[in-house]
């Protein structure tokens, strides 16, 4: 998979994202990530205070919806992670964030 995604929101902004290798971001700083599945489809984006515990909900979208790749985004801001997310779900409909 490629070390980068450029993900389009809703809005038209384009947000990058950095593949975490071994599904592991190796950082406790706070942002936003998403699973990907090998055809490079968003299966679920969401936004963390701490990195860290990103993958928590991973072991789920792997067995459900084959997941395989974690990217991740660094946002400290907590208003611009969620306008992110929001953003992001709205143009990519991930299936596990319906119902959220």
């Amino acid at each position: 998979m490629k070390p980068y995604i450029d993900l389009q929101g809703a809005s038209g902004a384009v947000y990058r994202y950095k593949l975490a290798e071994d599904r592991d971001p190796r950082t406790t700083i706070a942002g936003n990530f998403v699973f990907v599945d090998a055809a490079g489809t968003v299966v679920y984006a969401g936004e963390a205070n701490n990195l860290h515990g990103a993958g928590n909900r991973f072991p789920e979208a792997s067995l459900k919806h084959k997941a395989e790749y974690l990217y991740t985004r660094l946002n400290v801001s907590g208003a611009s992670r969620s306008d992110e997310l929001q953003d992001i779900v709205a143009a990519v409909r991930p299936v596990m964030n319906k119902g959220e």
